[in-house]
């Protein structure tokens, strides 16, 4: 409606402009012919003679006017003013000196329109009198208030057509969206379902995105219920320890000593295993929350690897492990934060050493190449099953949980290494043979202007 109003507008106010503008330059035209027709023989026998044979339109008036603006013609009998002095500003302008031609449209004090025109009457370069012709506009405005009723008609015909057919379409376009909503809030809390709609324009695209929303939904709730199982199925399981060996000492008369001694250090071992699975719950937990605000500063990745070699030689010395480090002659930088890395690395190698017999070697190496770091660390354990490589990142996953629970293992230790890797944007890739050895390498991507600055 309102581009329709402008439109309208826009219309009416320049046929207007051009109508009258057309009709101004008709009746100057007249008035022009009138005064080249009188102007050789400007006298009022003359005048009088020739103008009322020139053809001259039912609605206009024609007057002539000498010097002394005395009317020498008129054309209207009834109200004339022949013989009367007769001014208006046209007239003055075209008695001049230099006499202009004037034109002009207006509306009289009854609200009808008029068109005059003046022009001089000229006679060897001097103005000898003037030719003033005003002719009514009700004809030209007749014509504007006919087009603008039919644009007015037009322009409600195609209102009622954009409003039925706006009304339809919307009705179309809103059904699926409604039902889409009314779906989403009828379904049960307990429930994740999929949303049936099979158009294929956008609100089919909002479907199947909301659809893929609930299958990742669906994906985090299993996982969260499988990590809260398992969770509580690590904590349970030493307290559940500690408790049958506190009731078994409460229970036994007169215990012996040593019978006391073993039994506390079974419970010592088991608290042990209790904080260290409490304290990896804490590092995921941390590492997930605080992942915005890690600070990253360009370090020498050979100081974060010697670091865990060295923490790492003790432990490996008393299994009668070899622990080798190989690195480059020169220094490796990288933007990294430095505890998370250095977490990732120390689970992977103290992983290796425990699943590795005694005699068995575990070989840290540090290497680079054009686009990215490699920190691989290779051991002779006892390998890993094809078909559980894929699954020893999942939290609280073990292949061997009895081997596990005898090396003090929680089943978050790889987990988290893979977390803090891919807070690096690396990633871990697991090579491994059963009763030959595993392969861990961890590649990190690095640009060469990283070698060239550091904090």
């Amino acid at each position: 409606m309102v581009v329709l109003a402008v439109l309208g507008t826009f219309l009416i106010t320049t046929l207007y402009s051009s109508l009258f503008d057309q009709k101004k330059m008709e009746v100057l035209t007249n008035a022009n012919v009138i005064a080249s027709i009188i102007s050789d023989d400007f006298t009022e026998k003359n005048i009088n003679d020739k103008l009322p044979q020139f053809p001259i339109e039912k609605n206009a008036r024609v007057i002539v006017v000498n010097t002394d603006s005395v009317v020498l013609f008129d054309t209207y009998k009834e109200t004339s003013f022949k013989d009367k002095m007769f001014l208006n500003d046209s007239i003055t302008k075209a008695m001049l000196p230099e006499g202009t031609n004037s034109s002009n449209a207006f509306k009289d004090k009854e609200g009808d329109w008029f068109i005059e025109a003046a022009v001089p009457v000229i006679r060897n370069s001097h103005t000898i009198g003037a030719v003033y012709v005003i002719q009514s506009g009700d004809s030209t405005e007749e014509v504007i208030l006919h087009i603008r009723n039919a644009l007015f008609i037009l322009g409600g015909l195609i209102i009622i057509f954009v409003g039925i057919f706006s009304a339809s379409m919307a009705s179309v376009l809103t059904l699926p969206i409604e039902r889409f909503t009314k779906f989403i809030n009828n379904m049960p809390k307990d429930s994740l379902q999929h949303v049936q709609i099979n158009s294929r324009d956008e609100i089919g695209q909002l479907a199947e995105a909301f659809n893929n929303l609930i299958d990742r939904m669906a994906e985090l709730e299993d996982k969260r219920r499988t990590f809260v199982s398992n969770a509580s199925h690590e904590l349970k399981t030493p307290l559940s320890i500690i408790k049958l060996l506190s009731d078994s000492l409460m229970q036994t008369e007169n215990p012996d000593p040593e019978f006391i001694k073993e039994f506390l250090s079974d419970m010592s071992k088991e608290v042990d295993r209790l904080t260290r699975i409490i304290e990896k719950l804490l590092d995921m937990t941390q590492m997930d929350s605080s992942q915005q605000s890690m600070q990253f500063v360009h370090t020498d990745v050979r100081e974060i690897v010697q670091e865990v070699y060295d923490k790492l030689l003790p432990l490996a010395t008393n299994k009668n492990i070899v622990l080798t480090f190989n690195q480059p002659d020169d220094e490796v930088i990288l933007p990294v934060e430095r505890d998370t890395l250095t977490e990732a690395v120390y689970n992977i190698a103290d992983n290796s050493i425990k699943y590795t017999e005694s005699g068995g070697n575990v070989t840290i190496s540090l290497s680079r190449d054009l686009g990215n770091i490699y920190i691989a660390i290779t051991d002779t354990g006892i390998g890993i099953p094809k078909e559980e490589v894929q699954k020893i990142f999942d939290r609280f996953y073990r292949v061997d949980k009895a081997r596990a629970r005898e090396t003090g293992g929680t089943g978050l230790g790889l987990s988290i290494a893979l977390d803090a890797v891919k807070l690096h944007n690396g990633h871990i890739e697991v090579k491994s043979e059963e009763e030959v050895g595993s392969r861990f390498t961890i590649t990190l991507p690095y640009s060469e202007e990283n070698t060239l600055s550091g904090d």
